[in-house]
């Protein structure tokens, strides 16, 4: 659903629940909703009740009076507490009189309106139950009317081969997830994923062969990657997945499972006649460092995922090295300096004549290691993401830094090599 429907469905809840409190002369009112993916109630609209109070409410279904009208699915008028037919927990209730109407979508119960407190003191009647009933169907519709709407927004970002989601998810949501990581200082990951000899099987086997490749990758990824990823198909053979609060240690792990699941898959009887195997290339890069912004992650990740093929498939993690590959866009872009060395194994590239680039005192404060420098760039290692870390460091030593993450118990042994090697530190 359009931000534009949202508002209209959201202002059209608002102005039904007015008018239920309105006609029915109710000074406290309430509507709750059932939760997305839960089987709770949470106050969606009310009148008359604090707002710590609102945030606090959860029902469950058969949990007093709301939760009762939820599961029968019938509405209840009381207009004297002595015929309610459940008591509180204290035995007695803050009203005399209420009435709660559900709120059904098919035989859906969806949610709850409640109204208690008559303005003029006299208890509620068949016709406040009658109202409630009629506004409560036009709630309904407007929570079919909501759903649908997103139902076609989501058809509108799935493709319709693999049922990922399509290009157009994926450019709105790097956006929200790029600008959402540099808000909370985390690392995102980006997966940029090839099917290795796909025109090969397009060619050879036809297209509807290469439509069921296709899916097995898909089905891969679906098994392979967190709750909260974001597993898209790219276009043609090449795939993207957004990896939310993850380093390339956790990236390499979700690559990892795909390429063991992508193993596992069940490929169509003239491949498997043929004794072919489903082959991946995956690029691995994170944003906010080294990549600069969306589209560098994008270019970085690729690049990353050309050189793996080119080596034959498999996993590959972006480095800045891989600047003149295949795509041969990406520099350096902090001050037009050369590029740095990326630290694909600190105990690899981390020498003793290094550590004279970062003072004693910081490397011990931030558990840092420097793994290598080229001009005015310095690389160095960090456990996790540290802004901080990398401002001071960046004054201590007077280069443009290019920090980059590792484990901790791989810097410590990194430290630990170059202490015995270098009697210092």
């Amino acid at each position: 659903m359009d931000s534009h429907s949202q508002r209209r469905a959201e202002d059209l809840l608002d102005s039904i629940f007015k008018v239920a409190t309105e006609l029915v002369r109710g000074e406290r009112a309430s509507l709750l909703l059932r939760e997305d993916n839960s089987t709770d109630f949470v106050i969606a609209r009310a009148v008359g009740l604090a707002d710590d109070v609102m945030r606090r409410v959860r029902v469950k279904t058969g949990e007093g009076v709301v939760g009762l009208v939820a599961q029968s699915k019938r509405p209840l008028l009381v207009r004297h507490v002595s015929s309610a037919p459940i008591q509180s927990g204290e035995g007695t209730y803050r009203s005399d009189s209420f009435v709660s109407v559900p709120i059904l979508v098919g035989d859906d119960s969806r949610g709850v309106l409640s109204v208690t407190d008559r303005n003029d003191g006299k208890p509620f009647d068949d016709a406040d139950l009658e109202t409630l009933e009629l506004l409560a169907g036009h709630i309904g519709q407007v929570l079919v009317m909501q759903e649908q709407g997103e139902a076609l927004q989501r058809l509108a970002e799935t493709d319709p081969l693999t049922w990922l989601f399509n290009r157009r998810h994926f450019d709105r949501r790097l956006e929200a997830e790029t600008n959402r990581a540099l808000r909370a200082e985390h690392l995102l990951a980006l997966l940029m994923l090839d099917v290795d000899r796909f025109k090969l099987y397009n060619d050879r086997y036809g297209h509807a062969v290469g439509d069921e490749v296709l899916k097995a990758v898909a089905a891969a990824v679906k098994q392979a990657v967190r709750l909260y990823d974001v597993p898209t198909r790219y276009g043609g053979d090449e795939f993207a997945i957004i990896l939310p609060d993850a380093d390339t240690e956790a990236a390499t792990r979700v690559a990892t499972r795909i390429l063991e699941k992508a193993a596992e898959a069940t490929l169509p009887p003239e491949l498997v006649a043929a004794r072919e195997r489903l082959q991946l290339s995956i690029g691995i890069a994170t944003f906010p460092r080294p990549a600069g912004d969306a589209a560098a992650l994008v270019e970085s990740a690729d690049a990353a995922m050309y050189r793996a093929k080119e080596s034959g498939g498999g996993i590959r993690v972006w480095e800045h090295s891989l600047g003149e590959g295949p795509r041969g866009a990406i520099r350096s872009r902090a001050l037009n300096l050369p590029a740095a060395p990326y630290l694909a194994d600190p105990a690899r590239l981390a020498t003793a004549e290094l550590q004279r680039h970062l003072p004693h005192a910081l490397a011990s404060e931030w558990n840092a290691v420097v793994v290598g420098h080229e001009g005015q760039v310095l690389t160095v290692a960090l456990p996790q993401p540290n802004p901080a870390a990398v401002d001071s460091i960046s004054k201590a030593t007077g280069f443009a830094v290019y920090p980059v993450f590792s484990n901790a118990a791989d810097l410590e042994a990194t430290r630990r090599r170059l202490t015995t090697s270098n009697g210092s530190k």
